[in-house]
């Protein structure tokens, strides 16, 4: 015997719910959805709209993620309609929110009451010009991105083209240094292409569903129309929130990305030891500023995000906040500070004494939040730089630069010269950089090879006085003028002026990179600069 459907409502919540059984007071799960009518159907509805509108498209369950499309009255989570606002959080609540997330809420409004004369209030005929001007921001920001998109490919064509010229003037054995240079290249304009696509399309997307809601909100009529635009109201304003931190946030990128390439002109000359064509280089910018008033000295970052500083006498741990966590006192002055291996640094003190001068280079290890001696190691004469690199200590001291062991035993003299202030290692170890100071001439930056052999020197007038160096964990080379005030971006080189970072650096005392940060910390005048780079 067949048995006949009975639809009768039900107290169960479902994701979807008819639309009309609804409006008959009916709780019946929606299986199909009509964009055009923003109806949500059941099996028995459906029917009677493909009746009446046999043109409609109506998807089905199989196509659900079409079924996301914009209806002002209805709940975007449960789909059921908005009925009351919630004046805690500020949000349009339909029943089923009410009871999942509201019922310790204090105020609940009932929308009908709220939008009661709203229609002639000043805040709903300020929303036309409102939404107005955020597409107008957001159309600026989309085809300023276009712009840079296009630019970005202009110079990814300009840098392959030099690439192909410059791989013509060399032998078949650079095949291979040819594709890694091409891919690196590749790998940089697909990632930064990627950003700007997103910046582009979030752009799109935000303006269409602004441009939607106030179609929609231009086009009610009914004896609805107060709720809904009511409604409608505070959805735009929600969207307009939204908006808001899309353009913030693009707003922060940088104006100008670039991308460089700069062939190895020595390419000949060292073919085998090579491993690249050449560097696609994202040029660094500084896009915000931090100011900590502390005496800097000197000053560098642990594994871990704490930093470690020298004061007059001694060592200073500080958090990542920059709040002061412990203190270790140290026999004399100190001048120079490096990381070493895990949580411990290398710290040269400076002993100023009736009848000798001499320095002591201390290792402390940073434990638990405390700061403990390890072990020491004296040289006789006033130590003015100290590098570390897998276990070996660059000690600049009198008129040279020397490579000591990790206990104090001298290894060799690697480089003379009397001007020397300061010096830093490459990631790789294969490159050490020094600068050169004289008050009489100007400042240079020597690049030396691990024999002390003089690989490069750079000079520029931006660079003025005694100058402090330091290398990022990728390679990335900054060095700044204590006279010039002044920040640079180098290449891996050490040949190539890639930036200015910063300027405006009153009297510089150290310099570090973060890694945790992305961010150069530079001691200046009691004052420490955090340079959040990009």
């Amino acid at each position: 015997m067949a048995t006949a459907s009975v639809y009768i409502a039900s107290d169960q919540v479902y994701d979807y719910c008819c639309s009309k059984c609804d409006e008959h007071g009916k709780n019946i799960e929606a299986q199909h959805f009509c964009p055009e009518c923003e109806h949500y159907l059941c099996d028995k509805c459906v029917r009677l709209h493909k009746g009446y509108h046999r043109q409609h498209t109506v998807y089905g369950r199989g196509d659900i993620q079409k079924w996301a499309g914009f209806s002002m009255d209805r709940c975007d989570q449960h789909s059921n309609k908005l009925e009351v606002h919630c004046d805690d959080h500020q949000e349009l609540c339909c029943s089923v929110c009410v009871a999942l997330n509201h019922r310790q809420c204090s105020s609940i409004s009932h929308l009908p009451d709220l939008a009661q004369g709203f229609i002639e209030t000043v805040e709903f005929k300020l929303l036309p010009a409102a939404v107005k001007k955020i597409k107008h921001v957001l159309d600026g920001l989309r085809n300023a991105r276009m712009k840079d998109q296009a630019s970005l490919k202009d110079s990814y064509k300009n840098i392959l083209a030099e690439i192909k010229s410059f791989r013509k003037e060399i032998t078949t054995m650079l095949d291979q240094l040819e594709k890694k240079a091409v891919e690196q290249l590749e790998s940089k304009v697909k990632d930064m292409d990627k950003s700007m696509n997103d910046d582009i399309e979030a752009c799109a997307q935000m303006h269409d569903q602004l441009k939607t809601m106030m179609e929609k909100v231009q086009r009610l009529t009914g004896k609805q129309k107060e709720t809904n635009s009511y409604i409608g109201y505070k959805r735009c304003q929600g969207q307009l929130t939204k908006a808001q931190s899309v353009i913030h946030e693009i707003e922060a990128r940088p104006k100008e990305e670039r991308i460089l390439f700069y062939p190895n002109t020595k390419i000949k000359t060292f073919l085998q030891g090579l491993d690249n064509l050449g560097n696609t280089v994202h040029v660094y910018n500084c896009i915000s500023k931090k100011y900590i008033s502390m005496d800097p000295y000197i000053i560098c970052e642990m594994p871990d995000g704490h930093i470690v500083k020298t004061d007059f006498t001694g060592l200073m741990l500080l958090n990542s906040q920059y709040k002061k966590i412990a203190h270790c006192n140290l026999p004399g002055y100190s001048y120079n500070l490096c990381h070493t291996i895990g949580n411990e640094v290398c710290v040269a003190v400076f002993i100023d004494g009736f009848f000798t001068n001499y320095s002591e280079i201390h290792f402390i290890k940073v434990t638990r939040g405390k700061l403990q001696k390890v072990r020491k190691f004296t040289i006789d004469q006033r130590c003015t730089s100290i590098a570390h690199h897998q276990g070996r200590l660059y000690l600049s001291y009198g008129t040279a630069l020397y490579q000591y062991t990790m206990y104090g035993e001298l290894v060799k003299k690697i480089y003379e010269n009397q001007e020397i202030f300061k010096c830093a290692v490459s990631p790789d170890g294969e490159r050490i950089y020094v600068t050169l100071h004289s008050f009489a001439t100007s400042l240079s930056l020597v690049t030396l090879d691990q024999s002390g052999q003089v690989l490069s020197t750079f000079e520029d007038p931006e660079l003025c006085g005694p100058c402090l160096v330091c290398v990022s964990p990728n390679g990335h080379v900054f060095v700044c003028g204590s006279m010039s005030n002044t920040m640079l971006h180098l290449d891996r080189e050490g040949t190539q002026k890639l930036a200015t970072v910063a300027d405006g650096l009153k009297l510089p005392e150290s310099v570090c990179f973060s890694e945790q940060t992305s961010s150069l910390i530079v001691g200046c005048d009691h004052m420490i600069h955090v340079l959040k780079l990009c």
